[in-house]
């Protein structure tokens, strides 16, 4: 008997290709410092511009995936994240390059995320997987994109230390592994045709599973009580890590590229390791993946002020090992959530909101380097840590508020009651 295909697997690829190409550009930071002259404030921004192209494609990406179909713009997330690879090999000509390639690779960084995590999703069920469990999308999706956001830089990192031309070469190689993605892309099925005017019915749709799918609303309101007050430090505690840490400590200022690529591998990796417990963590009762997630973040930014004020590496090293943790324990818990409370229809959408909201977190770094001018590093991070305290203490507020599951119950009690009376 043949085994079943597995269509999620290419497209979760799709979000490893893209959040290679995303990431890559930060194991280059110290190299345009050192051997462009670029100034810090200049190749920090880039991150910025980064989110500059993300947004709107994650907003826009997200609706009209909804309505169109999820393949057509995930494929072409992928040659986007293919041009800006081409547009990032330019730097030797001055920083326009960069710009555009950044732009590029927040483009397509936001159409992947807001159509292909919809869309392993959906291939994650019925009809397209027979095998799979709740969640199973949401974890998937996560999972290869947080690897692309890993193995990106690592790489990056050890062919600018190692190989030649290193302005050229990281980019070359994501560009070699996309264009067989491509081809088996174009082979995968669509999971959502192009949506007509809704027609009115009485019975509820039902989700994979069998079980009832969200009420329309439902997503939207446990979106904005609980996921958006964590959305932002999924990428603030990636970014804290392999970005702010190797400029805080002073001790390792003068071997940055060195300890850039180890905090870069410590804080993916960690991200990538932890999210099987994370999925473990979930409960569909209460927040508890979020409030995990926050928790750790909260630990990690108290290592980095512990680490600046006893100029300790190995310190710093800790903390980014504990805010990849956070990155991966929200990077699921924020998912699942969104999955479990949204439905089709506002599911591109949503996932659109949690992702520009965890992509504002790429602004940190730039948002350090400017406030450096003026205030020091230690109350940089006290003021960060309570800002993030802040978060965590909304989403225990609104832990158990908006469950899709506990308005089933509430329903399926109104529906009892009513039954009697209209038998009568």
């Amino acid at each position: 008997m043949s085994r079943p295909a597995k269509y999620w697997f290419p497209a979760a690829l799709s979000l490893t290709m893209v959040g290679w190409g995303a990431n890559q550009y930060v194991s280059l930071l110290v190299h345009y410092r050192e051997e462009h002259g670029f100034s810090e404030v200049l190749v920090t921004s880039l991150l910025g511009v980064y989110v500059v192209g993300l947004v709107p494609a994650l907003l826009l990406g997200g609706r009209y995936s909804d309505r169109t179909g999820r393949k057509r713009l995930a494929i072409l997330a992928v040659a986007l994240s293919m041009a800006a690879s081409f547009a990032l090999m330019g730097s030797a000509f001055g920083p326009v390059p960069l710009v555009i390639g950044r732009l590029l690779a927040g483009t397509a960084t936001g159409l992947a995320m807001a159509a292909a995590t919809s869309w392993v999703k959906e291939l994650s069920q019925l009809p397209w997987d027979a095998t799979s469990v709740p969640g199973s999308g949401a974890r998937r999706a996560s999972l290869l994109t947080s690897a692309g956001f890993w193995l990106g830089p690592v790489t990056g990192g050890m062919l600018v230390a190692w190989a030649p031309v290193p302005d050229i070469l990281p980019y070359a190689v994501h560009i070699l592994l996309c264009v067989p993605l491509l081809f088996v892309l174009v082979r995968l099925p669509e999971t959502r045709t192009r949506q007509r005017r809704p027609v009115p019915s009485v019975a509820r749709p039902v989700a994979s599973g069998g079980a009832p799918a969200p009420r329309a609303g439902t997503g939207r309101k446990r979106f904005r009580a609980v996921i958006a007050p964590a959305a932002p430090w999924v990428f603030a505690a990636a970014t804290m890590g392999f970005v702010v840490i190797p400029e805080m400590v002073p001790a390792m200022r003068e071997e940055r590229l060195a300890y850039t690529t180890v905090a870069v591998a410590i804080t993916m990796g960690c991200g990538v390791l932890i999210q099987p417990l994370a999925r473990r963590v979930d409960t569909t009762s209460n927040a508890r993946s979020l409030l995990t997630g926050v928790t750790v973040v909260l630990l990690g930014m108290g290592t980095v002020l512990a680490a600046i004020l006893l100029n300790s590496p190995v310190l710093g090293l800790a903390a980014a090992a504990l805010l990849g943790c956070g990155n991966g324990l929200l990077m699921v818990g924020g998912l699942l959530e969104l999955q479990r409370a949204s439905g089709p229809d506002e599911l591109g959408t949503l996932t659109g909101f949690f992702y520009t909201l965890a992509y504002a977190g790429f602004l940190a770094p730039t948002a350090v380097a400017f406030i450096a001018q003026w205030v020091s590093n230690t109350w940089i991070m006290a003021g960060t840590i309570v800002l993030c305290a802040i978060s965590l203490g909304v989403v225990a507020l609104n832990s158990r508020k908006h469950l899709p599951h506990a308005l089933e119950r509430v329903d399926s009690r109104k529906e009892r009651r009513a039954r009697p009376e209209t038998t009568r």
